[in-house]
């Protein structure tokens, strides 16, 4: 075997092996790099098409029982007291209007009591009082960012001496600060509203006030819009003193219609621990909310999901054609 013919063979098997590099490495890179383009590409259009998707029902009873969400609401609610603590044979009621206009990151909520309450001095012919309670107007401030699931409102309340009789309110000026909490998870809704509140003026012949109020908030959904509910508010007077801490446990429905979403509840609630004449031993909170949007923002919200869905489709025509001529 002739060994000078080595080196020319060696030199041969190179230059073939170079030669045929251009033949094969780009068309294994350009494989490599279109199947990550893919796979890029269909996580665009499963994240659009995520984005683009409707708000789901079990998100639309969370936003009918959140009371920070970004929604003009007008709501009737009821407390009927069937026993008073000290007054036996006796009952009261507060019918509550509620109404709720949005602004930015600010929500202003007015809510105007009409009262039916024992009179001081029961007579024959007067053994209760009724009337217009005291204006309260409370605006929270949202600080929280919009896609954050707990959300965090802070604000100032105030409550005007309104009552048209003396046994139907304060009879002061009354300023505070409340804070509210809403944390939401799937089928749950879960916060808290604390409110202190000081008499500034007012009747000089009335007491001072000065209270706090809590209340817990706990929703867990059943499923077609119906859920359970308990948010009792616990009201302790720090002039008194004297207290109510009930407890609450009730069931509610939303109905979502096009225009609106319009709540329904009913909610027993019972005194674990109070003290004072005509506390509350047993209070039924029932009411009806209705939440929808304005007019313009629901235009544009329209306008927006249109523009959302007519980029989903175009997305997914352009997947479904790249992944034909493959």
């Amino acid at each position: 075997m002739n060994v000078s013919r080595w080196p020319f063979i060696f030199r041969l098997l190179c230059c073939t092996a170079v030669a045929m590099l251009p033949l094969s490495t780009p068309a294994a890179f350009a494989e490599d790099v279109g199947t990550q383009k893919e796979a890029e590409a269909d996580v665009v259009v499963e994240e659009v098409v995520e984005a683009g998707a409707p708000q789901s029902d079990q998100d639309k009873v969370n936003t009918a029982n959140n009371p920070l969400a970004d929604l003009m609401s007008v709501s009737i609610h009821n407390y009927y007291y069937p026993r008073l603590n000290g007054i036996p044979d006796a009952s009261a009621n507060t019918f509550w209007l509620r109404v709720v206009t949005p602004v930015w990151r600010l929500i202003p909520r007015v809510s105007l009591p009409i009262q039916v309450v024992p009179a001081p001095n029961p007579t024959a012919s007067v053994a209760t009082v009724t009337g217009v309670g005291d204006l309260n107007v409370f605006a929270t401030f949202v600080v929280t960012p919009d896609d954050s699931p707990a959300m965090l409102g802070l604000g100032p309340i105030y409550t005007a001496p309104t009552a048209s009789n003396d046994a139907l309110g304060n009879g002061k000026h009354e300023i505070g600060l409340a804070a509210l909490t809403v944390w939401t998870k799937g089928i749950f809704l879960l916060g808290a509203l604390v409110n202190y509140q000081i008499g500034v003026g007012g009747d000089s012949n009335k007491p001072r006030t000065q209270f706090i109020s809590a209340q817990p908030l706990a929703f867990f959904q059943l499923g077609k819009g119906f859920y359970l509910r308990a948010a009792p508010i616990w009201f302790f007077d720090l002039e008194q003193p004297t207290y109510n801490v009930p407890f609450g446990l009730g069931a509610g429905k939303v109905i979502l219609t096009d225009k609106a979403a319009i709540n329904l509840f009913i909610e027993p609630q019972f005194a674990m621990a109070l003290r004072g004449i005509g506390q509350p031993a047993v209070q039924i909170f029932a009411g009806i909310n209705t939440q929808f949007e304005p007019g313009a923002r629901k235009k544009k919200n329209r306008k927006s999901s249109d523009e959302a869905a007519h980029l989903v489709n175009q997305l997914k025509a352009e997947h479904a054609l790249r992944s034909r001529m493959q």
